[in-house]
């Protein structure tokens, strides 16, 4: 009689997995010390919409799952409200910084959904104007994402549905960037 409570409640335990996968890949340390990311909120923040790009286009693909990139999406963003509500931010500022996060979020999808499509300089144009909007990123450390988009959207293409569904996603792991002689 309660199924589909349970399956609700399993398509939101496996939400809340892939968010937590997705955040944890974008804390590691190398892409703020290795190649360049910002190490501020605004950083982390892009970082995490950089890998919310590559989950949401895997379970939007047509073998995906749409309803659980609404159910990780809606994690995400309560996510963040909690988080302001934490700083100490009330809730008419907080309603405003939703609204911003999230056209940015959609503004940062579109670019880089338009630069996997265009080629390498298309996407790291996206990935400079937002990733590193306001870092000084030397060309290799951007050449390094762009290959790290790639590798992790070929991995999740890789991944099973049933996998995903289960909560289960694997990110490559961070690259180091060529060093370049002067």
């Amino acid at each position: 009689m309660f199924g589909w409570l349970k399956k609700k409640d399993r398509k939101h335990a496996s939400a809340v997995d892939l968010y937590t996968a997705m955040v944890t890949q974008a804390r590691q340390p190398e892409f703020y010390s290795k190649l360049g990311v910002a190490d501020t909120k605004e950083g982390r923040f892009d970082l995490i919409l950089v890998h919310a790009f590559i989950l949401f286009r895997r379970l939007k693909a047509e073998d995906g799952d749409k309803d659980l990139a609404q159910e990780v999406f809606d994690v995400m963003f309560a996510d963040l409200d909690q988080n302001m509500r934490e700083m100490g931010i009330g809730d008419v500022g907080i309603l405003k910084r939703i609204r911003k996060m999230s056209d940015s979020y959609h503004g940062r999808i579109v670019a880089y959904e338009e630069g996997v499509q265009s080629g390498a300089a298309e996407l790291a144009a996206a990935l400079d104007r937002n990733l590193y909007a306001d870092t000084d990123v030397r060309d290799e450390q951007l050449m390094a994402v762009v290959g790290y988009v790639h590798d992790a959207l070929t991995l999740l293409e890789q991944q099973t549905l049933s996998e995903i569904q289960n909560g289960k996603v694997r990110f490559p792991d961070v690259p180091v960037p060529a060093v370049t002689t002067p």
